[in-house]
């Protein structure tokens, strides 16, 4: 059958390989690769910071102070001789100065104080155009004039590349001039002087930039992720403090300083992930980007072979579960994981690693509810399997009901003790008809009559018990509890010596010279459920009452339909009872008072003083009869009901 382990786990590894084909198509067109951006950056800020980086912010209160921007190019070059007699080892100044201003003066004390200071990197604006290549190669270059070049430390770029959604996760460390030469961003230009590096060229690598010591990965794209740290782990000094000398001696000892616009008029606001809304400034980029560098803290997207790794192996994990455990068990299992691997990506992104967030969880919703489906689907079919199976031997609406109570339905199975109706038929002449009969002749007539007995059993919502022959076990109250069993096994009993007239009367059972069907029913407790061996189990009932009815199908005739005295107390009004003589039965001390349940139009066993009707031991005899010579049964002459004072009430 489909519930078999082996086609669990096969159905598990096809449902994960189908989710892993779905992702790789979605990773390869790059879809809710939006998605994937937006929830990887939840997982900052950093908490990893260089204490060596500062920013001076030429901010609004200074605007506001100094006066309107620009400003005059001396209040610069006193900015970065204050700067320089502070201690900073660095200073990026994220401002350009593409123009001669109209004092040449002010140039030339600005041109002055970058030489003195000896530390300055100064900002450029490169222009792309067309898509972007391995390295980025600049189609147009805005560099500070040459006057201020000349005593700079360095000159680099102030780019950076914002994604689809207008945020800023990585930037360029170098780009190509147009002249061919390598641009370093103004991070990558300090991160040198920090480490020493400075003066040396710049190597490009398959996957990062080398300058002597100091390596900057990047990965194929030559793209650097920043890793971004609270707006408030470096320290911010407004510019207009640090001119009026308002700032600590020694904030600027042996430091970094990066000196930029951060007010909002000035438009360089840029989104980043920690700050979408209101914004950073670009100085502020760059210091998040020079601190990716000295810290080392490099973040890197797993590829796609990794993402696939992940999404087949939780997908795979997740529709085990639904395939071999209950719904809310898997449910929970399921939940366990996603909220698990994102526990995982978290934890992961710690160490530089950027998991994907959408296709992994995604594989794990997609696997739950195609489990589900596939759980559902091969859960019907075998339903349908078992409801046409065992709709052989019990009655369709009782099927059902056992299959939407498994619970009680397994409790039964697995053998109790209950009241149960139960009915023994055997063809009469069968054997005798048979010899006279080919094989063929013989098997098509059989099952029309077995064919015939059954259906008065399924209709009347009994259980098949087994065939034996050409005779029918069948009972009533399991497995599914009925009141009305014993009322309901003399129905069919009725009803089964109907069809075996009828099939007698024409067909390929009438061929079959059979006399007919004889029926005994007793009511009573009895012991049902799966009875065997570890091999081989039988869903039986078997105990006294079950003896009682074979016995008393041995002795009823022909069309005749015979009772147990249990069993008639639950008969009413609808069925002509008569009490046949007292039967004795193998493992009975007393004999057993016993009644014919007559059919429309049928007379009562007629016995002969002394007669037995059958001296076979297993199947029991009546006590002769003493009464005048021929009478019309036992006693009273009249059918009576099983309400009648001539059977007594049932007991408690």
């Amino acid at each position: 059958m489909n519930r078999r382990a082996p086609f669990k786990i096969a159905a598990a590894a096809a449902i994960a390989t189908a989710v892993t084909l779905l992702s790789w198509a979605g990773l390869s067109a790059n879809v809710l690769f939006g998605t994937q951006l937006r929830l990887s950056d939840a997982l900052f800020p950093s908490n990893t910071v260089d204490t060596r980086i500062v920013i001076v912010a030429i901010d609004q209160r200074s605007i506001d102070e100094i006066g309107q921007w620009p400003w005059d190019r001396t209040k610069h070059a006193q900015l970065i001789d204050d700067l320089s007699a502070a201690g900073a080892s660095a200073i990026g100044y994220d401002v350009s100065f593409l123009v001669p201003s109209t004092k040449a003066a002010s140039d030339a004390t600005l041109a002055g104080a970058i030489r003195e200071a000896g530390s300055v990197v100064l900002a450029s604006n490169a222009h792309f155009t067309g898509k972007p290549a391995d390295i980025l190669r600049a189609t147009g270059l805005d560099s500070p004039l040459a006057v201020f070049r000349t005593g700079a430390a360095a000159v680099s770029h102030a780019n950076v590349f914002p994604d689809t959604d207008g945020v800023v996760r990585v930037l360029p460390p170098v780009i190509e001039s147009p002249d061919g030469t390598l641009l370093p961003s103004m991070s990558f230009a300090l991160a040198e002087i920090a480490t020493g590096q400075a003066g040396q060229p710049i190597t490009t690598k398959p996957d990062g930039f080398q300058v002597g010591g100091l390596f900057v990965p990047t990965g194929p794209a030559h793209l650097m992720n920043i890793d971004y740290v609270p707006e408030t782990a470096f320290p911010i000094y407004s510019a207009i403090d640090v001119l009026s000398g308002a700032v600590p001696p020694d904030a600027f000892r042996g430091k970094i300083v990066l000196v930029g616009a951060t007010a909002l008029g000035l438009g360089d606001q840029l989104p980043t992930p920690i700050d979408k809304a209101n914004r950073q400034s670009g100085v502020e980029v760059h210091a998040d980007a020079l601190n990716t560098m000295l810290t080392g803290n490099y973040l890197f997207a797993e590829g796609e072979g990794s993402t696939l790794f992940w999404v087949f192996v939780l997908a795979f994990a997740l529709a085990l579960a639904v395939a071999f455990l209950p719904i809310v068990a898997s449910l929970v299992i399921g939940l366990a994981i996603f909220a698990g691997y994102f526990a995982f990506a978290i934890r992961w992104f710690g160490s530089g690693h950027v998991v994907n967030m959408v296709y992994p969880p995604l594989g794990v919703i997609l696997a739950y509810f195609t489990g589900l489906a596939l759980k559902y689907l091969t859960e019907v079919r075998e339903r349908q399997y078992v409801t046409n199976v065992f709709g052989r031997y019990l009655a369709k609406d009782v099927v059902q009901e056992v299959l939407s109570s498994p619970q009680a339905a397994v409790a039964t199975l697995k053998g109790v003790s209950r009241p149960l109706g139960v009915l023994f038929a055997d063809l009469r002449g069968f054997t005798a008809a048979s010899e006279k009969a080919t094989p063929p002749e013989v098997v098509a007539a059989l099952n029309v009559y077995l064919e015939a007995m059954t259906r008065a059993v399924v209709e009347e919502r009994g259980t098949i018990d087994k065939f034996m022959g050409d005779c029918v076990m069948a009972f009533w109250g399991a497995p599914r509890p009925d009141p009305d069993y014993a009322v309901r096994a003399v129905r069919a009993a009725m009803r089964m010596q109907d069809y075996i007239d009828e099939a007698m009367d024409g067909g390929p059972a009438s061929a079959l010279k059979v006399k007919g069907c004889g029926v005994g029913v007793s009511a009573g407790e009895a012991v049902v459920g799966n009875i065997g061996s570890h091999e081989r189990l039988d869903y039986t009932a078997i105990g006294d009452t079950v003896n009682t009815a074979s016995r008393l199908c041995g002795v009823a005739g022909q069309g005749e339909i015979v009772v147990t005295e249990e069993c008639a107390r639950f008969l009413n009004e609808e069925f002509r009872l008569f009490e046949l003589p007292p039967l004795s039965v193998k493992g009975k001390s007393l004999p057993l008072r016993v009644f014919q349940v007559l059919r429309p139009g049928q007379e009562p066993k007629v016995f002969v003083e002394g007669e037995v009707i059958d001296l076979t031991e297993e199947k029991g005899h009546f006590e002769p009869v003493p009464a005048p010579p021929k009478v019309a049964g036992y006693a009273p002459v009249e059918p009576v009901a099983a309400s009648s004072s001539t059977i007594d009430a049932p007991r408690d």
